[in-house]
């Protein structure tokens, strides 16, 4: 039983016992105990990451057992983001009735509800090319802040010179792609094209609306971007679900954080088989604590992007040899104020050896461009179609 006796305070916890001491002597030794627990952490993190590679056991004798050598990490993988269900093992999926967006010679687009899991529901666009299939399905994916909407181009910025999607659905659509787009929550209470923040919390800053979603996820032993990956996978189901859509020729393209989703997910979900990842792809190590070119996540507000064995076990190169034998390619612009083009390369580097490793050096592709953040060229759209067997 609660003891509901109400107890007097000690008088000498109101007496000043000792005079008081230099407070800027007080802060120094503040500043090198932070500045210890920083280095400290720091080189406990270069350690962890110098240790990866012994982590992975990759047999590349043959595709089959180089498949069964990685099942362990994709396994870890999927641990790590949380709230992963297998598609065999999910519930029928669930839309809610479509409203038609736009409509053409080419192809029809409308946005629905659709449930990831039973309890949570976001919302998805699709564009159905018209005529027969079998057709190549493709998930556009947009990045941090982002809409269906605007990675399919239907917003006022959808061809913006930078941080621009460029209208990427819209243009798999007329190339003859049956396109869905998921969207992935960041925040609300404006008309904005981006909007991350949340109306009723307007002092907190632009991140707060993902990162209060991350908070609660963490709490429940997994991570935002482990229920944004699950309705990503929603969509997949989805796109098999249709009619048209071939099963074997599932790709994805996404940028920026949309590009970690295009890495992330076909590592996870092994019924794509074609992905390319735009304006994210580097080295994860130095984007996350630095040193880097650009803003290093650490010291932005982006709480999202922290996983407890991202460095340890999955850079970005090591995602993807969770991809390989399927195709692969990253879409890196020179003048990307956000990625750091040489890391990027380097990483990719790094990547592509798993492909060469096992004979299929043809799969995986860098494609560069001269601009900034976006997902803009061609070659992409040739990767998918020629990986995904699309013929015009």
């Amino acid at each position: 039983m609660a003891d509901d006796v109400l107890h007097d305070l000690d008088p000498e916890a109101a007496r000043l016992q000792a005079p008081a001491v230099d407070p800027a002597a007080v802060d120094r030794h503040r500043q090198r105990t932070y500045s210890s627990y920083e280095a400290f952490l720091r080189a406990h993190l270069a350690r962890l990451d110098a240790a990866r590679a012994t982590l992975w056991q990759r047999d590349t004798s043959s595709l089959e057992a180089y498949a069964r050598s990685v099942e362990p990490m994709r396994d870890r993988l999927k641990r790590m983001l949380g709230f992963w269900t297998e598609p065999a093992e999910r519930p029928a999926l669930r839309t809610g009735a479509p409203e038609r967006l736009h409509e053409e010679a080419g192809f029809t687009a409308t946005r629905f509800r659709l449930e990831v899991v039973p309890g949570l529901e976001t919302y998805a666009i699709e564009l159905v090319p018209r005529g027969p299939g079998p057709r190549p399905g493709l998930l556009a994916q947009h990045g941090y802040g982002g809409t269906p909407e605007a990675v399919c181009g239907f917003t006022r910025s959808a061809n913006a010179p930078d941080y621009s999607y460029g209208s990427l659905g819209l243009r798999a659509a007329r190339r003859g792609f049956h396109v869905v787009a998921v969207h992935h929550p960041s925040g609300y209470g404006s008309h904005a094209d981006s909007q991350t923040g949340l109306p009723q919390f307007p002092d907190r800053g632009p991140n707060y609306g993902k990162n209060r979603l991350h908070r609660l996820a963490i709490m429940g032993y997994g991570t935002l971007f482990g229920l944004d990956m699950m309705g990503s996978s929603r969509g997949v189901d989805l796109l098999l679900a249709r009619p048209d859509v071939d099963a074997d020729r599932i790709g994805m393209y996404g940028l920026s954080q949309g590009g970690e989703s295009a890495l992330f997910l076909p590592a996870m979900d092994t019924r794509i088989r074609a992905s390319v990842c735009s304006a994210y792809f580097n080295h994860r190590f130095v984007k996350l604590i630095g040193p880097h070119r650009a803003l290093s996540f650490l010291d932005s507000a982006e709480e999202d992007k922290f996983f407890s064995e991202v460095i340890p076990c999955f850079s970005d190169c090591d995602v993807v040899s969770l991809i390989a034998p399927r195709a692969f390619a990253v879409e890196a612009g020179q003048e990307d104020s956000s990625v750091d083009f040489e890391k990027s390369q380097a990483e990719y580097a790094r990547a592509h050896e798993h492909y060469q490793r096992l004979g299929v050096a043809d799969r995986s592709e860098f494609i560069a461009h001269a601009a900034g953040h976006v997902s803009a060229t061609c070659r992409a759209f040739e990767f998918l179609e020629h990986h995904l067997d699309l013929r015009h």
